[in-house]
């Protein structure tokens, strides 16, 4: 059987809003369509890819769906019964597709077309550049761990790339990377914003009920969580710190508490010079534990996956705790470095 047919029907979501914007996902899908043209292809109605598929004569069947929310599109989809879905959007996108997938305990898989504004989390499988070469190589199927993050005791989703409490998130604006205010989002203000830490003498983390770090320990430096995949380019590296490590000892995630902001869009060499030496304290996240954070200063947002999701208060309490393969990503083959062992779809 070859790779085409495994991928059963299949379902697309294309987010026109990703960092790319809408032209460039417009031609994006002018060259993926022609590809599935063979295929059982499943669309939302009244989204941009079936207005696309529509104006290609692509063949395919509509289900309705809420235009403008990828995880109910997703939902529907599923109930459509896909077996793979392809994410066509930047690490958020990907990731509510993912959630969901997760969430549903689907078997469907994902393949993640990158074309926002980072496009580094490990559900993207391919960029727009290296379509054409993805869809003519051979794949493997890549469990993909996730962190669930929660705020005082309710879920807020699945992290597949990072969570920070953070005053600023990635966003493009006139094809250019952007720091935009993330509390500002909710209010619906589309603004640029300078990244300053949220971190002050009263935040903490807990790791399983005890607390490990607080005060002039975080002050002014900057949390981040993150689920551990492809890391075996750190391991036995040890200037990697606990990347060195986890890959050894059945860790899923990391939460790093550094002494400076590590999430900005412009970062130069007079950057890095001013916060050295920089400190970095490294939790590992092992499947049954759990980590907690709270303290943080006003002005804040909890940011998943690089979209804003809750304004922070000094009071709330974020959790953290690990999912293992929580979906399956297909990739190229000959791009999985350090992944967990998949099955080759060839």
């Amino acid at each position: 059987m070859s790779s085409r047919e495994r991928l059963g029907r299949i379902g697309v979501i294309a987010n026109p809003c990703a960092g790319a914007g809408p032209d460039v996902l417009r031609s994006l899908l002018t060259r993926l369509l022609p590809v599935l043209r063979e295929s059982d292809v499943v669309l939302s109605a009244g989204t941009f890819e079936a207005a696309a598929a529509d104006a290609f004569g692509l063949p395919c069947r509509k289900v309705r769906g809420p235009v403008g929310d990828a995880g109910g599109l997703t939902r529907g989809l599923l109930e459509a019964g896909v077996d793979t879905v392809i994410g066509v959007g930047g690490d958020g996108t990907l990731g509510d597709i993912g959630s969901v997938l997760s969430s549903a305990g689907s078997v469907a898989r994902l393949i993640g077309v990158g074309v926002g504004s980072s496009n580094v989390g490990p559900l993207v499988g391919t960029t727009a550049a290296e379509l054409e070469g993805f869809f003519a190589s051979p794949w493997m199927d890549v469990p993909v761990h996730a962190l669930e993050v929660g705020v005082d005791g309710a879920k807020v989703g699945l992290s597949f790339h990072d969570a920070v409490v953070a005053n600023t998130f990635f966003g493009t604006r006139g094809g250019r990377r952007v720091d935009l205010d993330a509390a500002g989002a909710f209010c619906g203000e589309d603004r640029v914003a300078h990244p300053l830490s949220v971190c002050g003498q009263e935040t903490w983390i807990a790791k399983n009920g005890r607390r490990l770090l607080a005060g002039a320990q975080l002050e002014g430096g900057q949390i981040v969580a993150s689920p551990l995949n492809d890391t075996d380019s750190c391991r036995g590296m040890a200037a990697s710190g606990f990347l060195c490590w986890g890959p050894y000892v059945g860790c899923l995630g990391i939460v790093a508490a550094a002494s400076a902001l590590l999430i900005r869009t412009q970062v130069g060499r007079g950057d890095l010079e001013a916060v050295e030496p920089l400190r970095i304290f490294h939790l590992g996240l092992a499947p049954d534990d759990v980590v907690e954070m709270g303290g943080f200063r006003t002005g804040a947002a909890l940011v998943v996956d690089g979209t804003p999701r809750c304004a922070a208060t000094p009071s709330m309490t974020v959790s953290l705790s690990t999912v293992e393969g929580a979906v399956v990503s297909i990739r190229r083959a000959a791009s999985v470095v350090g992944a967990p062992e998949g099955e080759e779809s060839e």
